[in-house]
């Protein structure tokens, strides 16, 4: 597929997804603030100095650079209270210049009982959001830059409204142990078509990488130019149980051959180990890859106390990665 068909072809998605949802979409919602995948939501949520896969496309979209491989990521959170449903899906390939990623998140609950200004019942109503992101990066030497547009969309009792969105991301890989990253997220916004704006974040981040394999992790969030700020902490290493140290989606990894058995592949396998804190909030998981196919899972402790926070359970987040 020549490189113009794939950017063709990603915009034809981006818009069908649009209109598919068009019709059942009112307001940025805070479950877009849980990001994308499993692997980062084990670390404490961290990630936008390093991040080589195509969740990047959340964290930081400059990171999407350091991606070779064509990939699709599908992940699911469970045990959300008030019988919630989240879920998001991401694809991306790489260009002869750059990495294009679209990635989409919805969020929603049914069943929600209504009441007139009286406190008398009116009936049951749904409520759903969306959310589109066409992210693009480049690498320049040691440097990436990323842009991802955003789209909104939302429904709540049949009030529609439609927003938008827009982050830039940088990273400098200073040498094989350092990364430093950089995210302004919601930059620009407008999610309810009258002005209303989504929370600006500013992200710095860094990464290292003391040995092959491990990689610790901090990300200071600053909300509204930083008035209020919190800290993400994490760190992740993954055991090559098998025949290769390095199998990520930066990495070409294991040639699949076409008399490849279940023991190469299962002798081949990694498995990951991962732990954070996420604004104080603990956080770990597991993973399990091949050079094909990665598979995590995250257990994310919330604050049952905070007055403001998004929900009173923990939660279970599930994710598959497949590479191309």
């Amino acid at each position: 597929m020549t490189t113009i068909k794939k950017i063709v072809l990603a915009l034809v998605i981006m818009l069908g997804i649009t209109v598919m949802f068009a019709t059942e979409n009112n307001f940025a919602d805070a479950n877009f603030e849980l990001g994308l995948d499993a692997r980062t939501a084990g670390m404490g949520g961290v990630g936008v100095g390093f991040l080589d896969n195509v969740a990047a496309t959340f964290l930081n979209p400059a990171t999407l650079a350091d991606v070779k491989r064509h990939e699709f990521n599908f992940s699911y959170r469970a045990n959300m209270e008030y019988d919630r449903s989240y879920f998001s899906a991401a694809g991306g390939f790489e260009l002869p210049l750059g990495y294009l990623a679209l990635s989409w998140k919805y969020a929603g609950t049914d069943k929600i009982r209504g009441f007139d200004p009286e406190g008398n019942p009116r009936g049951d109503f749904d409520s759903s959001a969306n959310n589109i992101n066409l992210s693009y990066a480049l690498k320049i030497s040691n440097f990436n830059v990323g842009i991802t547009p955003k789209l909104y969309m939302s429904n709540i009792d049949d009030d529609k409204t439609t927003g938008f969105g827009l982050d830039l991301g940088a990273v400098w890989h200073m040498n094989r142990y350092f990364n430093l990253g950089f995210v302004a997220r919601e930059l620009a916004s407008d999610v309810d078509g009258d002005g209303l704006e989504m929370p600006r974040k500013l992200i710095p981040g860094i990464a290292v990488f003391p040995v092959p394999g491990l990689v610790v992790a901090a990300d200071m969030v600053g909300t509204n130019d930083f008035k209020d700020t919190s800290l993400n902490l994490g760190a992740e290493y993954w055991l090559g149980v098998g025949q290769d140290d390095n199998m990520g989606s930066s990495i070409t990894g294991i040639r699949v051959r076409e008399n490849s058995t279940w023991s190469d592949i299962f002798a081949r396998t990694q498995a990951g180990i991962r732990a954070g804190l996420n604004d104080g909030k603990f956080a770990a998981g597991f993973g399990l890859r091949y050079s094909m196919f990665e598979v995590n899972y995250a257990y994310q402790l919330t604050d049952k106390k905070s007055e403001d926070t998004l929900d009173g359970q923990d939660h279970h987040l599930m994710s598959l990665t497949l590479r191309f």
